[in-house]
């Protein structure tokens, strides 16, 4: 547990001091935050198909990092408050914050042969 608290906290401390980029959030109580489930980073390839990661039907928040684009990435995503799916477009650099019904997935969307760089950290949600 401790590890995975100190990986938390890297990551957090990674997005404050890096790069400036954009930022965006949902307003979200941080006591409803029942456990830390994946910390996790990965390359998106326009073209390529959506990279799943929540898909479980269950509250989530997930931390999103773009540390690098030269695509937009498309954030398709379930809110919490039972809408219909939602769709965010993150045009570059930036972190935003996604409270989820348990349905998230990324897609690079451009020009061929361009990618995005991206970090997250996934939290579960109290009921």
């Amino acid at each position: 547990m401790k590890m995975r608290a100190l990986a938390l906290g890297a990551a957090t401390i990674a997005a404050i001091l890096g790069p400036p980029i954009d930022g965006r959030a949902q307003a979200l109580d941080f006591s409803k935050i029942d456990k830390f489930e994946t910390l996790s980073s990965g390359t998106l390839r326009v073209g390529a198909p959506p990279k799943t990661i929540v898909d479980d039907g269950e509250r989530h928040v997930v931390v999103l990092t773009i540390w690098d684009a030269d695509a937009e990435t498309k954030v398709s995503w379930r809110s919490t408050d039972g809408n219909a799916p939602r769709t965010t477009i993150i045009p570059g650099r930036g972190v935003q914050t996604f409270q989820t019904a348990g349905e998230l997935k990324l897609e690079a969307v451009g020009e061929p042969n361009r990618e995005v760089q991206y970090g997250y950290v996934l939290l579960g949600l109290q009921k």
